[in-house]
């Protein structure tokens, strides 16, 4: 892992996953970009004249950003983590995809308050539209979640993930950072399904050596089952695949997604299938 994308709105959420970002790239040593995007109106007045302003007003957005990013440097522990701001005009959901893109980015580390905060650029479905579009990893981060090491993830899973090896490179660089293995749970949404052993074994061979342990849950609520095993198991975070076999299966997997991302109060790292 060589380049963790951080968009920030400048708020105590965005200030949180920026934490969480570079306490990441310290211990795997990579830089942090932290990227503002400017609304395509964001300070102009709908005046004509204001209009020639714009770039004007980027400039002024650059230099909080620096600004911003100065501020993370008085962590001694983090002091040495190379940081790059930059802006960009547009909507943030696409413009922070383009821009993970555009920077070769391995990682994106985003903060979300969660279903009941949605005013900020940051919050609510900007996180979700995200997860939707990116083809790298996202780590969603809620205002409330702390780094830590000694402590597992949890991998909700339908058997049927498909990692290319980037994608599996940055699971295991993410738990080894934190010294974490992980709980592999699957939801049955009806009461009499049955585990699969050839589904345990496909899915151990795909992980390799990252250490695993398997879980069975009965609930038709998939979503707050999850939530309900980390909660239970006092999990440091959750890991979530997003599928791309067909257009309903993305959907249905996406919202999926969503809705971990609303439950939980502890990051969630989402995976996106190989092509």
């Amino acid at each position: 892992m060589k380049t963790i994308l951080v968009p920030t709105d400048f708020s105590k959420c965005a200030n949180n996953a920026m934490m969480y970002a570079l306490e990441l790239a310290q211990r795997a040593n990579a830089k942090v970009v932290a990227v503002y995007v400017v609304y395509p109106n964001e300070g102009v007045d709908n005046n004509v004249y204001d209009a020639f302003w714009i770039d004007d007003y980027i400039k002024q957005r650059n230099k909080s950003m620096i600004n911003w990013a100065k501020r993370f440097k008085n962590n001694k522990n983090l002091q040495d983590v190379p940081i790059e701001t930059e802006c960009r005009v547009g909507f943030p959901a696409a413009s922070i995809v383009h821009a993970s893109a555009d920077l070769k980015a391995d990682m994106i580390v985003m903060g979300t308050t969660g279903s009941s905060g949605l005013a900020g650029v940051l919050l609510g479905s900007v996180a979700g539209n995200v997860i939707a579009g990116s083809k790298i990893p996202v780590l969603v981060v809620p205002k409330k979640a702390a780094f830590r090491n000694h402590a597992r993830f949890v991998l909700a899973t339908d058997f049927k993930m498909h990692l290319n090896h980037s994608t599996l490179n940055i699971l295991k660089t993410t738990l080894n950072i934190q010294h974490t293995g992980l709980d592999v749970v699957h939801v049955f949404p009806k009461a009499d399904a049955q585990p699969n052993q050839r589904e345990e074994e496909i899915l151990s061979k795909k992980l390799e050596n990252i250490p695993h342990d398997f879980h069975y849950l009965h609930n038709s609520n998939i979503a707050q089952a999850v939530s309900d095993f980390v909660e239970s198991t006092n999990a440091n975070g959750i890991v979530a695949v997003s599928h791309e076999h067909s257009m309903l299966h993305k959907l249905f997997a996406e919202s999926i997604s969503r809705k971990l991302a609303h439950h939980t109060s502890v990051p969630l790292l989402v995976l996106h299938d190989a092509k």
